[in-house]
């Protein structure tokens, strides 16, 4: 997972880097495109989340057929949804971009990206979902194998197309976008393949009406939790930066930047949580409540010590690492303020992330959703708008560290609140 993980936020890296060679307009640009991007990605994480959860415990319980008919219902499902959300993504785009700052130049290249991206959604989804129906049997290497693929066909294509070659035109900011389509294209065809050749994890038959329904609230059992929360992180990542906008286009990119660097920095801890989440919800299929509780403390304590290891050497090489996609400046001063300040409670985030996927897992998936929401809309939100009055930037980066150490503790406390089940049930 650490190395599948790593390609998805190579993608995103090498987009941040090559987009930063064309100026800091197109940078923060990006930056806006951001949140958006995350919505469509966040969206097509809960549903892999779901297939992973309904696989793993349908497998658990011994339910071959319906493990075989949930992978068909799943990504038939998947696909609707994601056009829907493509559709309504392309039909608000000057609402939504004008709405968190975007406005003149810099709206014209928010759009030039996101009309690629938005249809970019429906071949995103598919190999999302595949992927997490093979985690949730167990194989976790050809999931890591497909992601690593895209990321070598995306960073290939990167300055291919935004920069041009010979007869390939410069696509500007458009081409990252061109870029990530194509190698998602690729993806589809590798991930239905491994999952029907290698696995026999889908059947092929006609669906029956009654067997999507099932499939559909078992998905929105698990995964509208897990969607409508890794949905509105965008969001509130969005009202975040139209708070930062306020101190102009380089704030923006700064901050862009360095919650870029933060996902890398924290990819063992996303790791060891999406690893250690098919295992958590096989047994809580199987109903083996002492082994979810000796995963429980492992993930819990490790994750905590993996957020601290990496905080260190970020804290002290802040500004070299922000140097490597923007050289000097505000934008470089910026994002190495937010990698020092808030560095330090990445271990309160990496418990929250961890209880989430626990909750998750064992059939609390609202308990996880909770964490996240309060985190993001009763903390982080209104203390950075407040903190930024008083301490402008600093200030926004203090109101992460709160919200981190904050929600921690709560989802601490939510384990002796909600005692875990016995079994799926």
């Amino acid at each position: 997972m650490v190395i599948g993980l790593l390609a998805i936020f190579a993608v995103d890296l090498a987009d941040a880097f090559w987009v930063a060679r064309l100026g800091t307009l197109e940078l923060a640009a990006l930056g806006y495109c951001f949140p958006a991007v995350h919505v469509i990605f966040s969206i097509s994480l809960g549903l892999s989340t779901a297939a992973t959860a309904v696989m793993a415990q349908r497998i658990g319980a011994g339910n071959a057929d319906g493990a075989r008919n949930f992978a068909r219902d799943s990504l038939i499902l998947s696909v609707l949804l994601m056009a829907i959300v493509a559709v309504i993504g392309l039909l608000t785009i000057d609402l939504v971009f004008s709405a968190i700052g975007a406005t003149g130049t810099t709206l014209v290249q928010v759009k030039s990206f996101m009309t690629v991206f938005y249809p970019s959604a429906l071949v995103l989804v598919i190999p999302m979902v595949s992927n997490g129906m093979l985690r949730g049997a167990g194989d976790t290497r050809w999931p890591a194998i497909i992601m690593v693929i895209v990321a070598i066909l995306n960073a290939a294509l990167d300055p291919l197309l935004i920069f041009g070659f010979g007869p390939v035109p410069a696509f500007g900011l458009q081409g990252a976008a061109w870029a990530t389509l194509l190698a998602r294209v690729v993806s589809v065809f590798i991930a239905l393949g491994i999952l029907h050749y290698r696995e026999r994890l889908i059947s092929w038959s006609r669906p029956a009406w009654k067997g999507l329904v099932d499939s559909l609230r078992q998905i929105g059992q698990v995964g509208l939790p897990s969607a409508t929360t890794n949905a509105v992180t965008p969001l509130a990542t969005g009202l975040v930066t139209a708070v930062v906008a306020g101190f102009g286009d380089a704030a923006v990119a700064g901050l862009t930047t360095a919650m870029r660097i933060e996902m890398c920095a924290l990819l063992g801890v996303f790791a060891l949580a999406v690893g250690s989440f098919p295992v958590m919800a096989q047994n809580y299929g199987a109903g083996h409540s002492e082994r979810l509780l000796s995963a429980r403390k492992f993930i819990l304590s490790t994750g905590v010590v993996i957020s601290l290891i990496v905080a260190i050497p970020v804290y002290l090489f802040a500004p070299h690492i922000a140097g490597i996609f923007i050289s000097g400046g505000p934008v470089q001063e910026t994002a190495t303020n937010f990698l020092q300040i808030v560095s330090w409670s990445w271990p309160g985030f990496a418990l929250v992330f961890m209880i989430s996927s626990i909750h998750t897992a064992t059939g609390r998936p609202f308990l996880g959703a909770s964490l996240t929401l309060v985190r993001l809309f009763i903390l982080l939100i209104p203390l950075t708008w407040l903190l930024s009055i008083y301490f402008g930037l600093p200030g926004i980066f203090s109101g992460f560290v709160l919200a981190n150490l904050l929600t921690a503790v709560a989802g601490l406390a939510s384990f002796y609140l909600f005692k875990p089940r016995n079994h799926a049930g």
